[in-house]
């Protein structure tokens, strides 16, 4: 590591240390070192993770508004809002000991879907900021496959999974109280989006993202994105510009192609020094690559400038022996 980035980590641990609140914050870092969460303090280009609000958590999944978070710690499972005040406020959701395969976000935090694989099933919930209640089940035992890929609807009542067996893979869409419908095959899923009643999948063997519209109804499926548009490898998408803008991040050109969903026209094409691993919402960013505390940062993209800036994580501290 350069000295550059060294210092920057030793002033990123001093300032959280004395104020871990000193700033606006951009949204929340999961940090795997450490199992904790940490804010993202300051403004693009000048920011670092600040005083995790949890650690030693079992499981961890932020949700895309920036304040809210799920936490398995110790056989329980809990929500946290207002993660951006300083001081998060805990609501449990479980006190049975549950084992999470996958976990799933709406996009605007008001939804959640749980997998639970040694039930094999997936658990719906909704009213996640008011008053979080169990919408519904569904029964997954007849599906075969690993799910490799969740999303979830901002009404708790729908949900889309990939299940990948073998060489080929499916697209389900599961509803409480249903049994799960097939809607299409896919190579190898890829990362899910919702925005504004439109599901968005990646295919990362086609190097394609589609779109799926009216399915309850009437399927209706078209193309957004292809090769033709650059896109090689999609280890992530999400939508920006109030859903006017696919982001997509290129795991094998090391790139975050901008494309418009009306006009389906590249609209930028921005290339990064590292590999992104994922393209996930967060507050007011986007995240690309998660950092390791102390040594790496964190990589997070500013869509509206479309600028990626990079976010030191405090190297946790050193256990203190006692006499």
């Amino acid at each position: 590591m350069s000295k550059f980035l060294v210092a920057l980590f030793a002033l990123a641990a001093m300032a959280a240390a004395s104020d871990q609140m000193a700033g606006p914050t951009s949204g929340v870092l999961i940090d795997p070192e450490t199992r904790a969460i940490r804010p993202i303090i300051g403004v693009p280009g000048s920011a670092y993770a600040g005083e995790s609000a949890v650690r030693d958590a079992d499981f961890a999944l932020a949700a895309p508004d920036g304040r809210t978070a799920l936490i398995s710690r110790e056989s329980s499972l809990y929500v946290l809002r207002r993660l951006d005040s300083g001081q998060p406020v805990w609501r449990t959701l479980s006190d049975e000991a549950l084992t999470l395969g996958r976990a799933a976000w709406s996009q605007d935090a008001q939804a959640l879907a749980l997998h639970l694989p040694d039930r094999s099933s997936l658990q719906l919930w909704s009213a996640m900021q008011d008053a979080p209640e169990i919408a519904g089940e569904v029964d997954l035992s007849t599906i075969d496959g690993q799910l490799t890929a969740l999303a979830v609807a901002s009404d708790g009542k729908t949900a889309f999974a990939a299940f990948e067996s073998g060489d080929h893979g499916i697209l389900y869409i599961l509803k409480a109280g249903e049994t799960p419908r097939m809607m299409l095959p896919l190579n190898r899923a890829g990362a899910m989006a919702i925005q504004d009643k439109a599901l968005y999948v990646a295919d990362r063997e086609r190097n394609e993202v589609i779109r799926i519209e009216n399915w309850d109804f009437s399927l209706s499926i078209s193309t957004v994105a292809t090769a033709a548009h650059g896109i090689s490898n999609p280890v992530g998408i999400a939508l920006a510009n109030r859903g006017e803008t696919l982001l997509v991040a290129n795991g094998e050109t090391r790139q975050v192609i901008a494309i418009g969903v009306k006009s389906s026209a590249v609209e930028a094409a921005l290339d990064l020094d590292f590999t992104p691993t994922r393209l996930e919402p967060t507050g007011s960013v986007f995240l690309l690559a998660s950092g390791t505390a102390g040594e790496r940062p964190a990589q997070v993209l500013d869509a509206g400038s479309m600028k990626v800036f990079f976010v030191p994580i405090p190297a946790p501290a050193p256990a203190v022996a006692l006499d």
